[in-house]
């Protein structure tokens, strides 16, 4: 199977007309690559040769959204063209002590059914691990893990990366984390003067 149909069949004029459709339809794909390699080498040989292409695949794509900016802007930037191919994408920004983190919450999974289709429990192997193997081999440095599985019947999909934060980063995380506090005391004040008043409240109470 000399032409395996995977990610790295995907190029710039299927970026631009890309739709919910068109990428339903690349999974398909997918689906259908990984069972036939599955059913002639195996499945450990079957993901080695679905990974060939994605690692180059993945730094060109993702590339264009982390290289020069946080995990956390770069994946907010790409949840445009996530939301165009079907899934519902929340980014939570995680960093903290020297690290560039985030959190990509799927509450869609536009893959579930396809698995079943095509004779697999999950598509996690096909879809998510191989996304985060690529992740690890396309980005040195980048931690990528995934802490929930809708497969799994957990009610979201969740992945963390992570990579050591640059120093301009840390520096922005430090001023970042006290202007959030000055704001969240401004935030509670309102919370603490009613705290105030409900202890006064309880204080009377009790005579």
């Amino acid at each position: 199977m000399d032409n395996v149909i995977g990610i790295g069949d995907i190029n710039m004029n299927d970026v631009m007309k890309m739709d919910s459709s068109k990428a339903l339809s690349m999974f398909r794909n997918r689906f259908a690559a990984y069972k036939k390699l599955v059913d002639e080498i195996g499945e450990d040989a079957a993901f080695e040769r679905m990974m060939r292409a994605y690692p180059g695949q993945q730094k060109a794509f993702m590339g264009a959204f982390i290289d020069n900016t946080t995990l956390a802007k770069g994946f907010s930037d790409a949840k445009p063209i996530f939301r165009i191919m079907g899934f519902n994408m929340e980014v939570v920004d995680i960093s903290q002590n020297g690290t560039d983190a985030v959190l990509e919450i799927q509450r869609v999974c536009p893959v579930l059914s396809l698995a079943k289709e095509f004779g697999l429990d999950s598509p996690c192997r096909v879809i998510c691990e191989m996304e985060q193997e690529a992740t690890r081999e396309a980005f040195p440095g980048i931690k990528a893990a995934i802490l929930s599985r809708q497969a799994d019947g957990d009610c979201v999909c969740m992945f963390k990366y992570e990579r050591p934060a640059k120093e301009g980063t840390i520096q922005a995380q430090k001023t970042q984390s006290l202007f959030s506090r000055i704001l969240d005391l401004i935030r509670l004040t309102p919370k603490i003067i009613q705290i105030g008043i409900n202890l006064l409240k309880n204080q009377v109470s009790q005579h």
